[in-house]
């Protein structure tokens, strides 16, 4: 990952060239002041490499604005950010308070289509991306030679005599670095064993995405299928972005990630301007088996969203009905690491 130009020098030497660590990198809690948004709480996060990026601590710990150097790295949706109060779990209401970001958190109780669980209705996607967390805490930190910033928060999507599971989601920022990681712990701490849908909808927009970006993942899938059987024909170019188009329906490609690889790594990249931009995402491939894309290269609507989780996003009842669900019984744990980087470099030729 790109580093800045302090990033390798000792502790007590940068110091003498501080009065605080903040002059370089840091993290600030906020709140928005208007629009829908009004009364949010957030947290933004400096590294001082040029990664500056949201934790929205009120919509289920999830991530907002993100840019490298000022380049902007997330799609942002035209709903743009929404406050947790303003959500509709009514079928598809969910899109009503959709406002993109680098990664909206789905579940935990339902992935895909709306559905019923525990005589509740459940809309689209889960109640997770709409749920404040609370013990939010902002922890900065000298380990060794480095600055480490680490934004905590612990969600509860839970239904009185029902499902209960609780997400303790810790961020981890190194000063000097473009670069984070991701660690998650969801216990069941209902009464019963139930299934768990986890789904970690990363959205990446323009100019990062254009039609001259690359999509990788190395090792390449084991299979490769869609979401709709009408678009088989499509699945030869799940790799290749284009332009925006008008009217052109979204694509949703199913990749069933090689399980023989400990770790799969998915990377987007373009050339912006005369530098290249890359984003490569580590995922845990035991814990996070099925890789989503959803390509989505209309007007207005363009983004790119992928998407590791535990399950597709075929909905509750059909992974149930499949026997695709994982199952966590009363009081374990399922744990996540997922590291997020980003290198930009000069483009060849410039």
């Amino acid at each position: 990952m790109s580093l800045s130009h302090f990033a390798k020098i000792p502790r007590t030497e940068l110091l003498k060239r501080v009065g605080g660590m903040e002059q370089i990198g840091g993290a600030e809690l906020f709140v928005f002041g208007e629009g829908p948004a009004r009364g949010m709480q957030a947290i933004n996060v400096r590294t001082g490499a040029g990664l500056a990026c949201q934790v929205l601590t009120d919509r289920g710990m999830g991530l907002g604005e993100t840019s490298i150097a000022g380049i902007p790295v997330n799609w942002l949706s035209a709903i743009g950010p929404v406050a947790p109060c303003f959500y509709n779990p009514a079928g598809s209401g969910w899109l009503q308070s959709f406002g993109g970001g680098l990664m909206t958190s789905c579940g935990l109780t339902n992935v895909g289509a709306a559905t019923t669980v525990d005589d509740v209705d459940v809309g689209l996607h889960g109640r997770l991306s709409h749920l404040p967390a609370r013990e939010v805490a902002i922890r900065r930190q000298w380990i060794e030679d480095r600055f480490v910033i680490e934004v905590c928060g612990v969600v509860r999507d839970a239904i009185v005599m029902g499902t209960t599971f609780e997400l303790r989601r810790t961020y981890r920022f190194v000063v000097g670095e473009n670069s984070f990681r991701i660690s998650d712990e969801i216990t069941n701490v209902g009464a019963s064993a139930a299934p768990l849908f986890l789904l970690y909808h990363f959205n990446f927009g323009y100019p990062l995405l254009s039609e001259t970006a690359e999509l990788d993942i190395v090792p390449p899938p084991a299979t490769t299928s869609v979401r709709d059987p009408s678009q088989i024909a499509d699945i030869p170019a799940w790799r290749r972005m284009t332009a925006p188009v008008a009217g052109i329906a979204e694509r949703v490609f199913y990749h069933h990630l090689a399980r023989q690889a400990d770790t799969t790594e998915v990377r987007l990249g373009n050339v912006v301007g005369d530098r290249r931009l890359t984003v490569t995402m580590r995922l845990p491939t035991a814990e996070l088996g099925c890789l989503v894309e959803w390509k989505m290269m209309g007007e207005r609507d363009y983004v790119l969203g992928i998407e590791p989780g535990n399950c597709f996003v075929a909905g509750r009842d059909a992974i149930l009905a499949e026997e695709g669900a994982e199952i966590l019984a009363s009081g374990a744990v399922k744990t996540v690491n997922i590291d997020v980087g980003f290198d930009l470099v000069p483009a060849k030729g410039t």
